[in-house]
């Protein structure tokens, strides 16, 4: 176990963890608001049967009514809704199906936390570290600051001044000193589904060999304690840098030169 993992495991195991990650990681609902008109509509084309008004309202929010897989397609092209009718037809059949009240469950449904917890780790580190660009971030040589650039921009100097070869931002790209810092954060409360794919997201960057940036993975959660569990094993038995968001500034201060 690398020894920044060991200090968050004590850390969780013997302190106050969750009182100090709720200063990070503030505990939310996540409801997902949509207008009373929109939802009105909605009610108003399913009792009239006006299937098109209908498939057209639900395609234009964020979330659809059910997990569909050609929802994407048809929002990106909605000339294909005239093109397709079997594939239409077989959703205005779900939908039916499913009665207008889940309907309404469907596109009020909360956010995921981990969606959720993403943007909170970013507004937190707003407040800690300085931001600046990425002339000043390629130059500087001292100090800890973050990288303040869109995801393209960001995601393409990790690529090209780092050598790193990822195909997305990171959460976090910071520079301590002279050295490049990148790393995933996440806060998660299952060890299956999407949040097991989100702690696979972060393994993998931690793991990640290639470019000349430290790769770490700021991880907060159920799995400190899951013991048993193979995503506990991982770090258990694993050498990269893993660790608690609330070592991250001691982290950042430390990072060999």
């Amino acid at each position: 176990m690398n020894e920044w993992s060991r200090r968050t495991l004590h850390l969780v195991e013997t302190q106050d963890y969750l009182d100090k990650l709720q200063e990070i990681y503030p505990n939310e609902e996540g409801k997902r608001d949509v207008e009373q008109s929109i939802l009105n509509s909605i009610r108003q084309s399913f009792e009239r049967r006006d299937e098109m008004t209908l498939l057209s309202i639900l395609l234009d929010l964020e979330k659809f009514p059910y997990k569909e897989s050609y929802t994407a397609f048809l929002r990106k092209d909605r000339t294909a809704i005239q093109r397709n009718p079997k594939t239409v037809q077989r959703i205005l059949d779900h939908l039916y199906e499913m009665g207008i009240e889940r309907v309404i469950g469907g596109v009020t449904e909360p956010k995921e936390a981990n969606t959720r917890r993403g943007n909170q780790f970013t507004d937190w580190a707003k407040g800690q570290f300085t931001r600046v660009s990425i002339d000043q971030f390629r130059s500087s040589t001292s100090g800890v600051m973050i990288l303040d650039a869109s995801e393209h921009e960001a995601r393409n100097f990790c690529n090209t001044e780092m050598g790193v070869g990822i195909t997305k931002r990171p959460d976090m790209v910071a520079k301590s000193g002279r050295k490049y810092v990148i790393g995933e954060a996440k806060f998660l409360s299952s060890t299956g589904g999407n949040q097991g794919r989100a702690f696979d997201d972060g393994m993998g960057l931690a793991t990640n060999n290639s470019g000349s940036a430290f790769k770490i993975f700021i991880l907060d959660g159920i799995h400190w304690i899951e013991h048993g569990s193979e995503q506990h094993r991982r770090i258990d038995y694993g050498t990269a840098a893993i660790f608690s968001v609330l070592l991250l500034q001691e982290f950042l201060n430390n990072v060999p030169q």
